[in-house]
């Protein structure tokens, strides 16, 4: 079989709740989520180590996308490490909202495309 290159990109929905009631607009909480992307590689659109580029696209919801793979071993590890990426920056986000005396929580939903 040919060599084969691939990978998976994954959006994700985001959203702050309180008492069952939306506490902030996507915007809002990607802004939040991002807020150490944006510090880290000036850009909501950034291309990290591991070669995976992490980005807000339209709609104010992440995305993933990861590093070209060439097995199935290493394409589950890339996916399994964007996953990791996502939930540090909801446990970032979480502890900003805090901060700024914000009551809410933050939820993170894997949409596969």
């Amino acid at each position: 079989m040919d060599r084969r290159i691939f990978g998976i990109e994954t959006e994700y929905g985001v959203t702050c709740t309180f008492n069952g009631q939306r506490r902030l607009s996507p915007d809002e909480v990607a802004r939040y989520l991002f807020r150490r992307v944006v510090a880290w590689g000036r850009s909501s659109n950034v291309f990290l180590t591991n070669g995976s580029r992490l980005y807000l696209d339209v709609g104010s919801h992440p995305e993933y996308a990861t590093a070209e793979c060439d097995s199935l071993p290493q394409l589950i590890a890339h996916d399994r490490a964007g996953e990791r990426i996502l939930e540090g920056l909801v446990e970032e986000a979480q502890e900003r909202l805090a901060t700024d005396g914000i009551k809410g929580d933050i939820y993170l939903f894997k949409n596969n495309t």
